[in-house]
This record gives structure tokens, C-alpha cells and sequence, in this order.
């Protein structure tokens, strides 16, 4: 019977249409378990990275003549820049070229500025590094999330989506770790600490050689064809391992063309407009407390009277919440609608911000910044989830770009303001700030549509 209901769907569909609607009639991940971690490791160490200046910054200063806090500071600041610069020229080759070249150059980018990082005899060079470090990782992350949302069903594309992001961030929970054993071990540690995370993504950039080209995509560009290969492959190895396939769903859409990037339509359109604007506003909102909170927690206490190690050891062991907030937005992705998981996270974040300028303790410290550390990836993979479902294919890499590169650029204003308020209502103030912004992204991302479940093609 199971049989007679494909073939007969097969009859009333076309090839485009019978791409689209076999992608997401499985009700897990049907694809080899290696793509997944295979993006997933592009991930770890793009993320690793995000961490690597705050962290080995209170000992770089000092060699390379400058101060923690400025150097951690400028030295963000750069990256941003990289990251939206990276994010709009990668994200239109990944929109045009494929998800697959997309996810190689992104890759390879940051393993050469990560490497020449460690090799930098000057504060200059570090700057000229990072900027790099920043063109790779800012187009990655929306290109990677465009990539796992095309390849996961729709029944479960925020948990597979979140699974591999949740591999990226074991790295935000690893690298401060690694950089609590490393940096002070050696006059050269923070070189050693750059440099496992360019080796590790070249390696990486190695098995991504394997991953197939995004079905989805194809189909998008009239190369139904190699889509439909690449799906009745999949196919197989379904019958193989659990034999017959699951039924079709039914597909009420007409599966559209894009022979170019619609960016002109992506911004001038109302409804794809809206979407750009609100997207563009959360990630503004959220990049302005998290970048000082990433790259300038262990110098800010450092200044506020702390050593050195310990400020290291407080984001090192704190930062371990960073995978356990990932992995637990894997778990409720799609059982909670995805805007409301996101502002949970949201609110989360801003307690810990807040507990955290309190500096009761060592202890306390430590708590506020495992929970600040949790909430920001809890929140910020459904995030890049949500980022990815909201946007038509054709310029899925390009919408994510617009608004998660751009939003980049809030903590060019944010960190220099951070300081400000650190220098005149010390670490209190600061993170109270942060804490603030926190809130306000809670209260605005309660405007977001509802996605969770529902087939890219009819969010278009």
C-alpha cells in the first residue's frame, strides 16, 4: 500500500516537486550521520576562534606592547568588520556557485588567517590577521545554516540544524579550555593556541570535498536532474538500511526558479523586506551585548582586580556551558515554536549578564558566566536556525548574510561603549548595560513568524 501511495504521488508531481517533497518525508535525518559532523567540525572551529583574542589577549598584550583591553577590543572590532565583509562576497558565491564551494573558501579563509595570526610579530599584523580570520567565519555561519536547513526535513530540521551547530559550539566551549592550558604555558602559548585552530580547519577543508551539493538548491536552479541523482541516491541507501520509504507529503506550492540572486527583490519587496529589517534588528540587538561578552569578560575582570589565571580559569570552565546550551536547543528545537525558544534564551542571557557584573564571588562569577555562556548559544542556534527558514532559496545564503553580517557591525559601537561605561560605573555597570540589551532583543523578538515544522518552500 506504502508502495501505491508514492507511486501514485509520483504521477501527480514533477521532478522539482518530488525532489522537494521526498527531502522532507523523513521523519529523521536521512542523510549518512558523517555529513552532519562533517559540518559540524567547519563549525567547532570557526567558533573555536570566536573566543581566541578575548582569551589570550591578558598575554599577547603584554608581548606584543599594547594593553589587554584595548587589544581585545580593536582586535574584535577588526574581526567584525572581516565578518561582514566575508559574509555578503561568500554568501552571493554559495547563492550563485552552491552551498558546497560556499562552505570550502569560507573554510580555508579562516585556517590561512588564523595560522598567520600566530605568526604576527605586531600589534599591526594581528589587526591585518584577524580582519581575514573575519571574511571566512562571518560568511560560514550563514552559510552552513542555509546548507543543514535545505538537507534536514521539516519534521526535524530545527533539531538536526541545532545538532550541527551544536557541534560547532563544543569549540566555543573547548577553546577557552584549551587556551586555560595552553596560553600561560609557554612565552609562545597564545601562537600554539592560533594555531590548532587554523591546522584543525584545514583538515576539515578536506572532507567537506565529500559532501553532496544541497538537492534544494539544484532544483531552485533548473538543475533538476542532479538533484533528482542525488535523491534517488539517498534513496537507496534508505531501503538498504530501513527499507521502505516513508510516504510523500503533499505539496501545495509551485517550486520557483532563480536563475540570478534576487537581492533586489530580498530588499525592495514588502514581504521579504520586513523580513530582512526584523532579522537585521535582532542581530544588531544580539551582536551588541555578545561580542564584548565573548571577547572582553576575561579582560574586564582581569581590570576589575582579578589575576590573570583567574579570569582565564572563570571563562575557561565557564565556557563549557557554551555546548550544553547548543546541544539543549537540539533537543527542544522543534518541540517549542522557534521564535518563543529564542526568546527564553534571550532572557536567560540577560540574568547571567547581569549576576555576572555582581562579582560576589570566584564562585559566583564562575555560575553567572556558565549560565550567560548557555543561554547565548541556547538562543543564538535557533537563531541561525530561524535565520535560515526565513528566507526564499534563492537568496538564502544572501539573506542570512545581509542581516547576520551586518549585524556584526553593533559592537563597533557597543565595545568602545562598554569600555566607556567600565572606565565611569566599573564591571557593575558594564554588564548591567549588556544585560539591558538583552532584554530589549527578548521584548522584540515576540514580533517573529512562526516557522517550526513547516516546508521551506511554503515559508517562501
Amino acid at each position: 500500500m506504502g508502495g501505491n501511495y508514492i507511486s501514485d504521488k509520483m504521477a501527480s508531481m514533477s521532478d522539482d516537486q518530488y525532489v522537494i517533497a521526498r527531502l522532507d518525508s523523513f521523519n529523521t535525518w536521512p542523510w549518512p550521520l558523517r555529513l552532519l559532523v562533517i559540518i559540524g567540525i567547519g563549525y567547532f572551529f570557526d567558533l573555536y576562534d570566536v573566543l581566541t583574542l578575548g582569551v589570550a589577549a591578558p598575554y599577547m598584550g603584554p608581548q606584543l606592547g599594547v594593553s589587554p583591553v584595548t587589544l581585545s577590543s580593536i582586535g574584535s572590532m577588526v574581526v567584525l568588520v572581516g565578518y561582514t565583509v566575508g559574509a555578503l562576497l561568500y554568501a552571493h558565491i554559495a547563492d550563485t556557485v552552491g552551498r558546497k564551494v560556499g562552505l570550502l573558501i569560507t573554510l580555508l579563509t579562516y585556517s590561512i588567517g588564523s595560522i598567520l595570526t600566530a605568526a604576527s610579530t605586531s600589534v599591526l599584523e594581528v589587526y591585518i590577521w584577524r580582519f581575514i580570520t573575519g571574511l571566512g567565519i562571518g560568511a560560514e555561519l550563514s552559510i552552513a545554516a542555509a546548507y543543514l536547513s535545505e538537507m534536514a526535513p521539516a519534521p526535524v530540521r530545527g533539531r538536526f540544524q541545532s545538532l550541527g551547530t551544536f557541534i560547532g559550539f563544543i569549540g566555543a566551549g573547548i577553546g577557552p579550555l584549551i587556551g586555560y592550558f595552553i596560553v600561560p604555558a609557554f612565552p609562545w602559548g597564545w601562537r600554539l593556541f592560533f594555531v590548532i585552530g587554523g591546522l584543525g580547519a584545514v583538515t576539515a577543508v578536506f572532507f567537506r570535498w565529500w559532501v553532496p551539493e544541497s538537492p534544494r538548491w539544484l532544483v531552485h536552479k533548473g538543475r533538476v536532474a542532479e538533484a533528482k541523482r542525488i535523491v534517488e541516491g539517498l534513496e537507496s541507501r534508505w531501503r538498504e538500511l530501513r527499507g521502505a520509504l516513508p510516504q510523500l507529503p503533499q505539496l501545495q506550492v509551485e517550486v520557483r526558479r532563480y536563475e540570478r540572486v534576487p537581492v533586489v527583490e530580498l530588499l525592495t519587496s514588502r514581504k521579504y523586506a520586513s523580513r530582512v529589517l526584523f532579522v537585521l534588528f535582532v542581530y544588531l540587538l544580539y551582536y551588541a551585548f555578545t561580542y564584548p561578552f565573548l571577547g572582553m569578560t576575561a579582560s574586564l575582570l582581569h581590570a576589575s582586580g582579578m589575576t590573570a589565571i583567574t579570569s582565564l580559569y572563570i571563562v575557561g570552565f565557564g565556557g563549557l556551558g557554551y555546548a550544553i546550551g547548543a546541544f539543549l536547543t537540539a533537543v527542544f528545537a522543534d518541540l517549542l515554536e522557534r521564535k518563543n525558544l529564542i526568546i527564553i534564551g534571550f532572557v536567560l542571557q540577560g540574568i547571567g549578564l547581569f549576576l555576572i557584573g555582581l562579582k560576589i564571588s570566584v564562585a559566583e562569577v564562575l555560575g553567572a558566566y556558565f549560565l550567560a555562556a548557555l543561554a547565548n548559544t541556547f538562543l543564538v542556534t535557533g537563531l541561525y536556525v530561524y535565520m535560515a527558514e526565513v528566507f526564499p532559496a534563492g537568496a538564502r545564503s544572501m539573506g542570512g548574510a545581509l542581516t547576520n553580517g551586518l549585524g556584526h557591525l553593533s559592537p563597533e559601537i557597543s565595545i568602545p561603549v562598554t569600555v566607556a561605561v567600565f572606565a565611569s560605573y566599573a564591571l557593575f555597570g558594564a554588564f548591567t548595560f549588556l544585560a539591558v540589551l538583552a532584554f530589549a532583543t527578548a521584548a522584540i523578538m515576540t514580533l517573529g513568524m512562526r516557522t517550526t515544522k513547516r516546508i521551506l518552500e511554503t515559508l517562501e
